[in-house]
């Protein structure tokens, strides 16, 4: 018997900053599997990825029960301000009940920042990340780098395990009183895929 299966969840991110609120929406996930066997009974399995929003609390599934996208917030606890950074983070949980072993990567890729109402806070504003091992470490300024074209990968994730996803997101020294009250829109897409079980995994 054969078997081939594959597994990826995608999704998007996006933040609103307006000097003091990093806010996070539209997270949706797209899941396939495939399997060739012999004849028999076939049963599907749960792919399910959950987030929870740090330090909200706020919690979803990749994919709402009527397949809508999700929205998740981020809500900092500090202020940003010219020379400063707020943070924010995403706990992602592998959540499938399939059998054998099923580990996932989290990927966080290039973010896109847009100007709101035509202003020009963009410029200004850069979005840094990186993988910890809990949500309190997203609220300490070490470890993070830009995140550029080759994004930000987590480590596998076992079944019923987490990573945790960190977001910074710092307002230039430079950015002129001009910006104040302005926003932008920051996107970032998010897959989740499996690992092992699929040809070349694990």
């Amino acid at each position: 018997m054969r078997i081939k299966r594959t597994l990826q969840a995608a999704g998007i991110i996006g933040a609103a900053v307006i000097l003091g609120l990093l806010t996070v929406q539209g997270t949706y996930a797209l899941w396939s599997a495939t399997a060739v066997a012999a004849p028999g009974t076939v049963s599907s399995a749960s792919f399910t990825v959950n987030l929870t929003a740090t330090p909200s609390g706020q919690a979803t599934t990749m994919t709402l029960p009527d397949g809508k996208p999700a929205n998740l917030i981020l809500t900092p606890a500090a202020a940003l301000l010219p020379g400063t950074s707020v943070y924010g983070g995403v706990v992602v949980t592998n959540s499938t009940d399939a059998g054998g072993t099923f580990n996932t990567v989290a990927t966080v890729g290039q973010p896109a920042v847009a100007n709101l109402s035509g202003g020009t806070l963009s410029q200004y504003v850069t979005v840094s990340g990186k993988a910890a091992a809990s949500a309190a470490d997203c609220s300490t300024a070490s470890g993070y780098a830009p995140l550029g074209a080759s994004g930000l990968a987590s480590s596998a994730v076992p079944k019923s395990g987490s990573t945790v996803l960190c977001f910074q997101v710092t307002l230039s020294p430079s950015a002129p009183s001009a910006v104040k009250g302005q926003a932008v829109a920051i996107t970032l897409p998010l897959t989740v895929r499996q690992l092992c079980g699929v040809p070349g995994g694990c």
